[in-house]
């Protein structure tokens, strides 16, 4: 589970210029759920994505991921948790184009501090999962937009973490490419994957169980 509690964040804090992106956010997101976090385009969704993924601190309030408190963890601890804990999927892929689907797959099992005794095993378990098997031999720079988001969910799913966080998932594809994308997030939802998408897109948001709108760096 996932809890926030009046969490404000405020860049170049105490400084002259500072800026609060996010003021006093409280949400919760149980295991299982599939949730939208919406908001027009500086609203603060992007702030609150590398907040729930670890990626950025904040000054005032509590983050909990499964009774875990992150807002005290080293940077080291923290690595580790966005490893094993949290799988991103970011808009642009974020994938080594000149590595094969299967090596991008199996970047994250490099970094984990459990033994790994079959990562091509888990890697080929996880392209199955969003259907893409047949591609692990491939170079990543020789597939489609729709092809490397699929390789990206493989790639955040490896590790089984506890949720997938996908930042605009559907933003750089086509309108039956998008559609796709969405009922493989379903499908890994069913599973019993807790999935959080942050997207300004309402065809998106629709197909959630619960939306969460966020503006001006408040939570509506």
């Amino acid at each position: 589970m996932i809890e926030i509690k009046s969490l404000t964040k405020t860049y170049n804090y105490k400084k002259s210029n500072s800026f609060t992106a996010l003021w006093d956010i409280s949400l919760k997101i149980e295991d299982g759920e599939l949730v939208a976090i919406i908001g027009k385009s500086g609203a603060g969704k992007s702030t609150l994505l590398h907040i729930i993924g670890c990626i950025d601190t904040f000054e005032k309030g509590e983050y909990t991921i499964d009774d875990i408190n992150a807002h005290k963890l080293s940077d080291r601890k923290l690595a580790k948790i966005r490893n094993e804990k949290i799988g991103i999927v970011m808009q642009d892929f974020a994938l080594v184009e000149e590595y094969t689907v299967i090596e991008n797959v199996k970047i994250p099992l490099y970094f984990s501090k459990k033994k790994i005794k079959s990562p091509n095993k888990l890697a080929l378990a996880a392209l199955e999962k969003v259907g893409i098997k047949e591609l692990a031999k491939k170079p990543v720079k020789k597939l489609s937009g729709g092809q490397k988001q699929r390789v990206a969910i493989a790639r955040a799913i490896v590790n089984d973490p506890s949720f997938i966080l996908a930042d605009e998932p559907t933003g750089a594809l086509d309108t039956k490419t998008s559609a796709g994308i969405m009922e493989l997030f379903k499908s890994l939802n069913s599973e019993g994957k807790t999935i959080i998408i942050i997207t300004h897109d309402p065809t998106v948001a629709d197909q959630c169980s619960r939306k969460i709108e966020i503006s001006d760096g408040k939570i509506l």
